[in-house]
């Protein structure tokens, strides 16, 4: 009895540990001397990029999704195009939304390694991934951050830092 007992800790401590280790997608968002912020996704997710126009003060929403591996810009909503924002030729279409609003749609565009000047905490640059939601803005205004799709160990997320930190230099 005491065998089978110690066969099925260590069967289990094993698949623990192959589950842990599994490769998984992550968003892996590397802030200029702060370190990185890790979030689950999942092939074919959608995250946002929100944030607050610095001169119009509109709120812009970004969206974005997971293709083999990639972070693909699919769209943008804002309610008018304002300073350096707007159509460019062969990126996407445009369309109206409710109450006079705007959406570029079918961009499609590779965003793998996205660099983000974050702005200040007026700016709210905020990353939402399903149920989470981290205003980079509140603990990294004016900092440079790179954003990549990785296929990491299921472990780097829980052992990374999240958006819940405050770890400030």
């Amino acid at each position: 009895m005491r065998r089978a007992l110690t066969a099925i800790a260590v069967v289990g401590a094993l698949l623990l540990l192959a589950w842990l280790l599994w490769p998984v997608d992550l968003l892996c968002v590397d802030i200029e001397g702060w370190g990185s912020i890790w979030l689950p996704l999942r092939e074919g997710q959608k995250l946002q990029l929100t944030w607050m126009h610095s001169v119009s003060d509109i709120p812009i929403r970004e969206v974005f999704t997971v293709e083999n591996h990639r972070l693909i810009l699919m769209e943008t909503h804002n309610q008018w195009f304002a300073a350096g924002l707007g159509e460019i030729a062969g990126r996407g279409r445009t369309i109206a939304e409710k109450n006079h609003a705007l959406a570029i749609v079918d961009i499609n565009e590779p965003s793998n390694g996205m660099i983000l000047r974050i702005g200040s905490r007026g700016i709210h640059h905020t990353i939402k991934v399903g149920d989470i939601s981290c205003d980079l803005s509140s603990f990294a205004p004016h900092k440079r951050a790179w954003f990549s799709v990785r296929l990491a160990p299921r472990l780097w997320y829980w052992l990374g830092n999240h958006c819940s930190s405050r770890r400030r230099q």
